[in-house]
């Protein structure tokens, strides 16, 4: 019993320096002193240091010479984000040119059953439904290029997005969703079709309306 009642203070006390963090009430660069954090929580400092390693390994937090743990700066802002959609419109020009230059056949059918589980996420008011559809959809496509460390660059982006987007990047990821998926039905279409060029544009402006839509 005692076990798991550690188990889940440390959970608590990982979910709570993880909300502060997130909300900016722990700003990057902060010192997390463990009996500081314990008295502050009103919990002892075992499961306050091991929520300090799990947020540690999780990416929010940084153990730096003399310093001690500190709040990474680790916030996706809309800069980075516009960043990230540059290099994700790369790889999947990258991906369309591989499709034309090695003849390789893309059916439309193999994304499917990812868009009627889109249909029901969406009746079922699931907001990141579409922002889930767009994401593999596109990993789908970068599958085509048969390189794994594109692949993974990806993985870790959409990972990153997912932990450290601020509330601006959020707001512009739901906003954005159904017509991004627009986009993407029309951009497979072109490659099933072997309209190359067109689907070289339809890329271009689906990077330029997610970077508008970061700036209305």
């Amino acid at each position: 019993m005692e076990k798991g009642h550690k188990e889940t203070m440390e959970t608590k006390c990982y979910k709570e320096i993880k909300r502060r963090i997130q909300s900016g009430e722990y700003e990057p660069g902060m010192r997390l002193i463990e009996t500081a954090l314990s008295r502050e929580l009103k919990i002892s400092r075992t499961p306050v240091r091991k929520a300090i390693a799990m947020l540690t390994a999780d990416g929010f937090v940084e153990n730096l010479d003399y310093r001690g743990a500190v709040v990474k700066n680790s916030k996706v802002t809309k800069d980075n984000y516009i960043e990230i959609l540059d290099i994700v419109g790369l790889f999947l020009k990258h991906t369309v040119h591989r499709i034309e230059n090695k003849k390789i056949r893309f059916d439309q059918r193999i994304i499917a059953p990812k868009k009627l589980e889109l249909e029901w996420q969406v009746q079922n008011g699931n907001k990141k439904a579409y922002q889930k559809y767009c994401r593999a959809v596109i990993l789908e496509l970068i599958l085509l290029l048969k390189n794994e460390y594109y692949q993974q660059i990806l993985v870790d982006f959409f990972d990153r997005i997912d932990q450290f987007a601020d509330s601006e990047v959020r707001s512009i990821l739901e906003s954005s969703g159904p017509e991004l998926v627009s986009k993407l039905s029309e951009l497979t279409y072109a490659i099933e079709v072997g309209n190359y060029s067109e689907a070289i544009m339809l890329i271009d402006e689906m990077t330029e309306f997610q970077i508008l839509s970061a700036y209305r």
